[in-house]
């Protein structure tokens, strides 16, 4: 049964974009919870507890420790605290291989071909069916498809399976990702190194595509692609320098990039393409080099195929965001944690406390998922309300779909659109100024849970000014502008 637990996000990461969206996070991870509070209430029942190695229970722990801590304590916890539920799995997902027997690490193994086949067979059908030049499968896009082969064909290799790993190197070269050709290339040098490899056929073939990508490469600098990635980059090193220990909370870079750009070129972007300063901006640097340390004592012992998938993984995550992506991170740990020998220690549970200690393994799990379910449905509610909005619907009946979202989980989306609709009701009298009082709290809200929104802190401006209380108008802009560059050029009217 514990193989169910990275089989699931192994399996149905991939195949629901990536895990991209919140409520198939959820899904997926409350799956995993109620697999994984079984499994442990089996072994406690049964009398004998496997017990992953010390060094990585402290490891892994000090990382989920370090990672919440930057969630909560962090300035936007709406937005980290779900990313940090991702990388808790991500983390778990080595715990449960090093307790995992052999038979049960080839399920997973089997698992991850599944899938690989099954995104190989949806890009050729996206290319020749639906004449996509750069069929991305069930991924977000081409370059995250690109990172997820990168972690399927070195295992396709290792099995012999040469018709799927033929394929996955067809379905790369129409990703024109050239990071990731570049990562495998390096990747499978390291590798032959290592191992003390001849001029074989794959290390000519790796040095002529490392050739080849160096061109193609430098041939790009100086375009925009290359600029604007330096732009995000240096706003990361920026937000790094600024939270240096505990960054701005797991997730957070896009939300916190407009308040680290040139506000005369303001460059929107979801993520850094450069993971590792992503990782320290928003996760701070001992965490990151905690985190690398760890993948290094782990993938040096691990066999070839593995480490080839991972290093070429950390490679292309050198300009593009793959590892990002919630499916990708838990495949990359399916492939560390494939590095790992089973753990033989464990403990005999007495008779007495089994029962007892099942309850408080079944109490922990209901409040870890009370975690997960309380955002989904905070979700759900904002989703509710935006569609009905946009279709011209009841306000009164969006914002009781807000107020509800907003008691499970508030969120500053949730408070920006309160206040959206409560402006605009302000018009119709009577009760004008109760509804500019309200909508300006909600923006209050929204600002306090992000401050580097310039156009929520615009609204507040707004609405006091509407409100006839130019000294909170005024005090409202030196806030935003103190959070915000872009809205230093504005003077308060």
């Amino acid at each position: 049964m514990l193989a169910l637990c990275p089989g699931l996000l192994a399996v149905l990461g991939p195949l629901l974009s990536g895990a991209w969206d919140l409520w198939a996070q959820s899904l997926i991870l409350l799956a995993v919870l109620i697999v994984l509070a079984l499994w442990i209430c089996g072994r406690l029942l049964r009398g004998h507890m496997p017990l992953p190695p010390p060094p990585l229970v402290a490891w892994t722990a000090g990382l989920a420790a370090w990672g919440g801590l930057c969630a909560y304590v962090g300035p936007l916890p709406a937005y980290a605290v779900p990313a940090w539920h991702v990388w808790l799995a991500a983390l778990g997902v080595l715990l449960a291989f090093s307790v995992m027997p052999e038979g049960q690490r080839r399920l997973v193994d089997f698992a991850m071909r599944a899938v690989a086949w099954a995104l190989v067979l949806l890009a050729f059908y996206q290319h020749y069916g639906l004449h996509l030049d750069r069929p991305p499968a069930s991924l977000l896009n081409p370059n995250v498809f690109a990172g997820a082969i990168l972690l399927f064909l070195p295992l396709a290799v290792a099995r012999k399976d040469w018709l799927l790993a033929g394929l996955l190197l067809v379905c790369l070269s129409w990703t024109h990702c050239v990071g990731a050709w570049l990562g495998l290339a390096a990747a499978t040098l390291l590798a032959r190194r290592r191992g003390g490899g001849g001029s074989t056929p794959a290390v000519i073939a790796a040095v002529v595509v490392m050739a080849v990508c160096l061109v193609l490469i430098v041939a790009k600098l100086g375009t925009p692609d290359v600029r604007d990635r330096w732009c995000w980059w240096t706003a990361a090193a920026r937000m790094s320098l600024a939270r240096p220990w505990l960054g701005f909370g797991p997730g957070t870079y896009a939300y916190a990039l407009p308040a680290y750009v040139d506000p005369g070129r303001p460059l929107a972007s979801l993520f850094a393409h450069q993971h590792f300063l992503e990782t320290a901006a928003e996760q701070g640097w001992p965490f990151l080099a905690a985190w690398l340390a760890g993948l290094w004592m782990i993938l040096r012992r691990g066999p070839a195929a593995m480490r080839v998938a991972a290093v070429a993984l950390l490679i292309q995550s050198l300009w593009d965001y793959a590892l990002s992506i919630p499916a990708v991170l838990w495949l990359f740990s399916c492939c560390v944690g494939s590095c790992l020998p089973e753990s033989r220690q464990g403990f005999d549970v007495p008779a007495r406390w089994r029962l007892p200690a099942c309850m408080l393994v079944l109490a922990a799990g209901v409040c870890a998922g009370q975690s997960v379910w309380q955002r989904w449905q905070a979700d759900r509610g904002l989703s509710q309300a935006q569609v009905l909005v946009r279709s011209g619907g009841s306000a009164t009946e969006a914002l009781a779909l807000l107020e509800a979202s907003s008691r499970h989980c508030d969120h500053p989306e949730t408070a920006r659109l309160s206040g959206l609709i409560e402006a605009s009701l302000s018009g119709d009298q009577p009760g004008a100024a109760s509804h500019l009082h309200a909508a300006a709290a909600d923006f209050e809200r929204a600002v306090a849970q992000n401050p580097f929104r310039a156009s929520a802190w615009s609204l507040l401006e707004t609405t006091y000014r509407r409100s006839g209380r130019e000294d909170l108008a005024r005090a409202a802009h030196a806030r935003g502008a103190a959070a915000c560059p872009s809205l230093r050029d504005h003077g308060s009217r």
